[in-house]
């Protein structure tokens, strides 16, 4: 691209060169190029900047001239802005750009209208009833047909006649053109000064003259609002419009306009276009309703840019980076694991999806139950798919795990279920699910239940084949999309490929599928169970079980590994011990006495 702006910032970056080019009999002084004007003798009172970010802007302080290096040069060299574009590309040795979608092609030339300058209805009309002034339709050149008809002449910048249109003078008559096969082109460049380098285009030939009795010569647009072909004068007039650093878009407030500016912004680049709010549905509606000028200007200098979606400048991330760094009493960053050894090393945060993997059987899903039930102590809100377990199963382990009692009495199941309704929902479908049916009621679960936390238990209960590489790749990403759009965190069981592993948990490549898995993951978590320890202490407690007792506290049984935290600094492994009775798991660091008080209050409210 070599627009208008991008030719300014390159002009910029090698200023010096540009200011001997000009300016010759100038020399540098400082961080300045002086000479004695714009006409080049030599002196001090033109001076150009040559660095920082000033670069390129100059000042003649006996003349009070000044600019940047684009406005140098039509000055020094006395020529007009679009001449000195062209001059400038050959100078620094690139082609003026050129959309692929551009398209040579033959116009029909109109026939001159016979008309002469407004008057009777016509003028009018165009005074009295959309309150233009005699100067903008003479600037203009509004013409009035034989049969009382106004005429609109679209003319290009050399004067040449492109198109016509005609209305009726009127209350709600539309301009027509003329004939068929012209160019189509914007309507008003005989308004607009050779050297301006910003512009307004808006939407209709009166709001163009309306803009112009605001103190904004304009352009209008041929056919009107909306997408497609009714842009299709962008062909024709995009090297013109090469020259404006800043086009404001105040097409007509309504939808067609809203389609027309983006379809217009997206293509002359976003870069330099800004969406006008007006007070009225367009610029003549607000010259009649008697909006001032100075509102009008308000319109302009608030215009916004057709900014990309999700593009932000770093100091708006100021309150949230703070907040990361010096977390806010109340505020939760994540949610923790109950082990004491991971502590706040790994969170699992909003907009994020773990994979947690492993053999089957290694204890993954029991685990993630585990982290489940100290997310509701934690004050989370979990919406568990355990395609695989029936509920009543799921929820027997749980129990087991809030109260830590291998057969809990039926008073303390009563007060655990009870407890777990505060931070729990379990749906309770199982076997094959559509991901999307099943995103549809994580949807309601976040919206009716406030859930923020989701696990869905396993991936192969998707309907997606595991050798299907594609459809896990899809399934990967909507979960993810999801999970970002709506600021949650979602747990995702995939199953690890079949292999001995001796030597700890799987790796990312482990997981079973396609590689996208792990890469899109923000977190993953595997799981390996240590059986040859297990035999081991099995084997020495009939023989011993004092022995076998040490021998199980020495080395644990399972190992979680962090093998993967995108936005956390800790990966890594740690042990946990299993304790078959409870279903629970503790860490190195946690006491042997490990309990939960869960239920302090929830037995108190179930044995009432």
């Amino acid at each position: 691209m070599s627009d208008i702006s991008e030719l300014k910032r390159l002009l910029a970056a090698q200023a010096q060169a540009v200011a001997e080019h000009l300016l010759p009999a100038g020399k540098r002084e400082g961080q300045e190029w002086r000479v004695g004007s714009i006409a080049g003798e030599p002196g001090h009172s033109l001076g150009v900047h040559l660095a920082g970010q000033k670069a390129g802007v100059w000042r003649d302080f006996g003349t009070e001239d000044g600019g940047d290096l684009i406005d140098l040069w039509v000055a020094a060299r006395r020529v007009t802005l679009t001449a000195a574009l062209g001059e400038i590309r050959a100078w620094l040795g690139i082609d003026r750009p050129r959309p692929h979608w551009l398209q040579a092609r033959t116009w029909r030339q109109p026939a001159r209208p016979k008309c002469q300058a407004p008057r009777g209805r016509a003028m009018d009309y165009l005074r009295e009833d959309r309150n233009l002034s005699a100067e903008a339709i003479a600037i203009y050149k509004i013409g009035e047909d034989e049969r009382g008809n106004i005429v609109f002449p679209f003319l290009r910048p050399d004067g040449s006649l492109a198109m016509i249109k005609r209305r009726a003078p009127e209350e709600g008559a539309k301009p027509v053109p003329t004939e068929a096969e012209c160019e189509p082109i914007l309507f008003g460049w005989q308004a607009v000064p050779d050297d301006a380098r910003e512009v307004v285009i808006c939407e209709g030939e009166i709001d163009a003259l309306s803009w112009y009795d605001y103190g904004r010569p304009a352009l209008s647009v041929p056919y009107g609002g909306g997408g497609g072909a009714k842009q299709k004068w962008i062909e024709s007039e995009y090297d013109q419009l090469d020259r404006f650093e800043r086009i404001h878009l105040a097409l007509d407030m309504d939808g067609p306009g809203e389609e027309g500016a983006l379809e217009i912004a997206n293509r002359l680049g976003r870069h330099r276009c800004l969406r006008v709010k007006m007070p009225r549905k367009d610029a003549n509606a607000c010259l009649v309703d008697g909006v001032s000028r100075v509102d009008m200007d308000a319109a302009l200098a608030s215009a916004a840019w057709f900014d990309v979606a999700g593009l932000r400048l770093p100091a708006g991330f100021v309150d949230k980076v703070t907040r990361l760094l010096w977390p806010r009493e109340g505020d939760r960053v994540g949610y923790r694991t109950p082990y004491g050894k991971l502590g706040n090393r790994l969170l699992f945060r909003p907009g994020e999806l773990t994979i947690w993997t492993g053999d089957s059987g290694a204890g993954k899903t029991q685990i993630l139950n585990d982290c489940v039930v100290d997310w509701i102590a934690q004050g989370g809100r979990t919406c568990l798919s355990s395609l695989e377990m029936h509920p009543a199963f799921t929820l027997t382990r749980m129990c087991r795990q809030i109260v830590g009692s291998e057969r809990p009495t039926e008073e303390a199941i009563d007060a655990a279920l009870h407890w777990a309704d505060e931070g729990l929902l379990i749906y309770e479908l199982m076997g094959k699910q559509k991901l999307e049916d099943m995103l549809a009621m994580f949807d309601y679960a976040r919206a009716r239940h406030g859930c923020d936390l989701f696990v869905i238990d396993s991936l192969m209960r998707l309907g997606v084949a595991s050798d299907d590489y594609n459809s896990q790749e899809a399934v990967i990403f909507r979960i993810v999309d999801w999970a970002m759009a709506n600021a949650v965190h979602v747990h995702l069981v995939a199953h690890a490929r079949k292999g001995e592993r001796e030597r700890g948990a799987p790796t990312i490549e482990d997981i079973k599928g396609a590689m996208e898995l792990g890469a899109n993951a923000f977190n993953i978590v595997s799981v390996w169970r240590d059986r040859r320890h297990e035999d081991a202490v099995a084997a020495l407690a009939n023989k011993d079980p004092a022995e076998a007792a040490k021998l199980a506290q020495e080395k644990p049984g399972v190992v979680l590994n962090v093998r993967k935290q995108r936005n956390g600094d800790f990966e890594g492994k740690i042990g946990l011990w299993f304790d078959q009775r409870t279903y629970r798991y503790r860490s190195s660091v946690d006491p042997a006495t490990w309990q939960r008080d869960f239920l302090s209050a929830a037995g108190r409210r179930g044995a009432a």
